[in-house]
């Protein structure tokens, strides 16, 4: 279980006695303590404690394109500030921003990064010189030290550990607190909870659990196997006050695998869903399989299943040009596979690009709206009305504010029943309303993002880097020394030319472009020998162009900005071809490098569908299928 509840916060991990071992779905390994900032030498995996991961020299982060050239100059530091600063949009979601993606997207991608990797983002102290990020000048970072000094508290594949609290340390305490996610009542199903009674006249599903189970419930149930006594038992430090502080029970704290789950309340609202329809599956299975623990594996297991597949064949699609997917899924994701096979191909663990992980799928962070049309109490109501649920309630109705402090300074042990979303709201491919959608891929974020109050504590530069989510990923990246987004386009082109096997690059021109995107583009009926670069015109144009120009940056642009011009200037409501090649390259690589995944299923080839497993009689093919089977959505 990863235990934070902010997504700049730092991870706690528990120091409570000698570490067991545990079992994840990788293998079997043993982490004895992270420290916030830990290298990967402090790391001990199966009894050794070696640079790499499982005892060898593999790592769990790594470039991708390594030789390629980052941002270089002295006065790198203040241009990446004002390019920030010309990143926010002026008003909070005007019209012209909506993409037609329903906004359950926005949120199933957070869902798949915390899935995936944790401690690209970490507000970790000193001495890891991976944070340091204050100051007139951030000198990049050579790339050698950048993986010695970042670990992956994920195992890196697609298999829900962030749902089912596999990872990364098994203690005493983490063993108990893995345990009481599965319902006592019924094992083979997961804990969720109830509402705080407010009223509201929402529709909630029949048994009236719409929210993620919380610890006052948990240490309130002798059947959990987790008691006061166990919290108060905790040592001193940093980890107990998560839970008990000068004696006070944290109650509205999230008991989920991935404290980051409870940042946003829509995030929140994703995650239980999932376990719902975990607990829907395991419900089905009670006449085949009795057995309560058999029934929750298998249960887990086709929820997993579904999941990935979900993944590639309605995400992935749906943000990325669906040529560029299928052209990687039958090439089965060479760029990823020589990756691995580079980084990390004798650890049980799957590595992560950081050009995917700090730069290129952070997209999702431009299509968040300052405000949403939530429910009928904070959207609109039967007879219409203009309220909405605003980017600072959604981030404080979770356990991390005490479900409502910031926004209404009253506390709640539990979600207050007025505010469960309406997914019908989020999910539809089809909206009931135009601003039932995400915000565009493109340079501009929602206002909110600039000054993100659940994000750092701290009061200096730092906490309003942190709170300043642009300039905190520009300046992340450049810290890390990630490739400039024209250096990218250039080794992409380099190794589909020097590909022996199946090739991506033809689907990377079935690419169409805007009209008057600031300067000439090319004729996409016209052939050509790879991705095109954007031309310095069109990067000095558009939104933040003039930031990108009077930067000096228009020749080498920080690799997360541009994908999102790259996505502004590409017709339609996805990525662009280089954005949608790494973003893809790095998702259909996890599944297809996992071996239990879901590609390896049925006659193999990614030929497993839902329909292999349909669900009293439903093939859960869909997000509106998964919500209407976990009794969430009409």
């Amino acid at each position: 279980m990863l235990y934070a509840e902010k997504h700049g916060q730092r991870f706690l991990l528990p120091t409570d006695g000698a570490t067991e071992s545990g079992t994840t779905p990788g293998g079997t390994r043993r982490l004895t303590e992270v420290a916030p900032g830990a290298k990967m030498g402090d790391i001990a995996r199966d009894g050794r404690t070696e640079a790499g991961l499982s005892g060898t020299d593999a790592q769990s982060f790594g470039y991708m394109m390594p030789e390629v050239d980052g941002m270089t100059g002295s006065d790198v530091t203040a241009a990446l500030k004002a390019l920030a600063e010309a990143m926010t949009e002026a008003a909070d979601d005007p019209v012209s921003a909506d993409s037609s993606i329903p906004p359950i997207f926005t949120y199933f991608g957070q869902f798949i990064d915390h899935d995936i990797t944790a401690n690209t983002d970490r507000d970790a102290p000193q001495p890891n010189p991976i944070s340091e990020m204050t100051g007139p000048i951030i000198e990049p970072l050579d790339r050698a030290e950048v993986v010695s000094n970042i670990v992956n508290l994920r195992n890196g594949s697609l298999r829900l550990d962030s749902l089912y609290g596999e990872g990364p340390s098994h203690t005493p305490f983490t063993i108990k607190t893995r345990d009481a996610l599965r319902d006592p009542a019924d094992r083979a199903k997961m804990r969720v909870g109830g509402l705080a009674p407010v009223g509201g006249d929402l529709d909630l599903p029949a048994d009236g659990m719409a929210d993620l189970p919380r610890l006052g419930d948990v240490i309130d149930d002798s059947a959990s196997g987790l008691s006061l006594a166990d919290l108060e038992a905790l040592p001193d430090d940093e980890f107990k006050k998560g839970f008990i502080d000068g004696g006070v029970v944290k109650r509205s704290r999230a008991m989920i695998g991935d404290g980051r789950n409870d940042e946003n309340l829509l995030v929140a609202q994703l995650h239980l869903s999932f376990l719902r329809f975990h607990n829907a599956i395991a419900d089905g299975l009670k006449t085949d399989i009795p057995d309560d623990d058999a029934r929750f594996q298998e249960a887990k297991r086709r929820t997993t299943l579904t999941y990935q597949w979900l993944v590639v064949h309605q995400y992935l699609p749906r943000i990325c040009q669906p040529s560029v997917v299928d052209a990687v899924k039958e090439a089965s994701a060479p760029m990823y596979a020589e990756f691995r096979a580079r980084v990390g191909a004798t650890a049980d663990e799957l590595a992560l690009p950081l050009e995917f992980s700090v730069a290129a799928f952070r997209f999702g962070h431009s299509m968040v709206r300052a405000a949403y049309d939530h429910n009928k109490n904070f959207g609109r109501p039967a007879g219409g009305g203009t309220r909405r649920a605003s980017f600072k309630e959604l981030f404080s109705f979770t356990g991390g504010d005490g479900l409502g402090n910031e926004a209404i300074n009253q506390t709640f042990d539990r979600l207050p029943s007025n505010w469960p979303i309406d997914w019908s709201r989020f999910a539809k491919d089809t909206p009931d309303h135009p601003d039932h959608v995400a915000r565009k891929i493109d340079t501009q974020l929602a206002p909110p993002l600039v000054d993100m109050f659940k994000e750092s504590d701290d009061t200096g530069e730092l906490g309003r880097i942190l709170r300043f989510l642009a300039e905190r990923n520009l300046r992340r990246s450049h810290r890390m020394n990630i490739p400039t987004g024209q250096a990218m386009v250039k080794a992409v082109n380099d190794f589909d030319a020097a590909d022996d096997g199946p090739s991506v690059e033809a689907a990377a021109h079935k690419v169409s472009y805007v009209p008057d995107c600031g300067g000439q583009m090319p004729d996409p009926a016209q052939p050509a020998d790879g991705i095109d670069v954007l031309s310095p015109d069109v990067l000095a144009s558009g939104p933040a162009g003039a930031a990108v120009a009077s930067g000096n940056m228009t020749e080498a642009t920080p690799l997360w900005y541009y994908i999102l011009r790259e996505a502004e200037v590409t017709a339609g409501d996805t990525l662009g071809p280089l954005g949608s090649r790494i973003v893809a390259e790095t998702l259909v690589g996890l599944i297809i490098q996992d071996d239990q995944s879901y590609w390896h299923e049925g006659s193999g080839n990614g030929s497993w569908t839902p329909a292999d497993v349909a669900i009293g009689g439903n093939a859960i093919t869909d997000f509106p299928k998964m919500l209407i089977m976990a009794g969430l959505m009409a």
